[in-house]
């Protein structure tokens, strides 16, 4: 009976106790404010604003029926969704786990330190600036500055063209048509784009000199050229 009491207990705590915690991620805004860091973006009503309204209406008009549909799945924010058209079915998180936990950790990493600065500069977005905007599905309500798919894309890109370099220009050319599918649903001018870029440029910076990065990203790195190997 003891025994089958303790038994018991000790099962109950097991089922009591928290699911373990994610890996965190490898950056957050109390170390990089990006409030801070980037400029502010054309004040509503500029001649600037204005601009950038009328360059995103022009990228609609000029979008082809299959640019639109590669648009709509970009919107997709995976390193994946990104890279598997430019790098090949052998690049998945099927077959890349220890890539695909650490590339989680990265993207997690935009999320918590794009969303505050969203929320600090409050842009709207292209679609709900101006009615000559065609708002594509997906959408999103979030602010505008700076573009989270570009900085994603962009911290990406920066970290994949370290491993694979001798991919370098593909993995560029496929993370700028990534980022310009974001204005082709309305959901961003091109100046947020910039932002994203700035952003994303200096979060792989910061992470790269990270204290659990490095060792993270040689094991990733070793997977990945392992697998995308002739």
């Amino acid at each position: 009976m003891v025994l089958r009491r303790a038994f018991l207990a000790g099962a109950a705590l097991v089922l009591a106790a928290p699911a373990l915690a994610a890996d965190p991620p490898y950056l957050t805004a109390r170390q990089l404010d990006l409030s801070i860091m980037l400029p502010p973006p054309p004040a509503p009503g500029s001649a600037l604003q204005a601009q950038e309204v009328q360059q995103v209406v022009a990228v609609q008009h000029a979008a082809s029926p299959e640019r639109i549909k590669q648009a709509q799945a970009d919107a997709e924010e995976t390193v994946w969704a990104m890279f598997t058209p430019t790098l090949g079915d052998r690049f998945s998180a099927e077959k890349l786990p220890k890539a695909a936990a650490f590339f989680q950790r990265v993207t997690d990493s935009e999320d918590e330190v794009v969303d505050p600065a969203k929320k600090v500069f409050g842009r709207k977005r292209p679609f709900q600036a101006s009615a000559d905007v065609q708002k594509i599905e997906p959408a999103s309500s979030s602010g505008s500055w700076p573009s989270g798919h570009t900085t994603r894309v962009t911290m990406c890109a920066i970290i994949l063209a370290a491993m694979l370099p001798e991919q370098r220009e593909a993995i560029w050319a496929r993370a700028a048509d990534y980022a310009q599918s974001r204005i082709v649903l309305g959901m961003h001018y091109p100046l947020d784009l910039e932002a994203g870029q700035r952003a994303g440029t200096a979060m792989a910076a910061l992470m790269f000199a990270g204290p659990s990065f490095p060792m993270d990203y040689e094991a990733a790195k070793a997977e990945v050229r392992t697998a995308l190997a002739p």
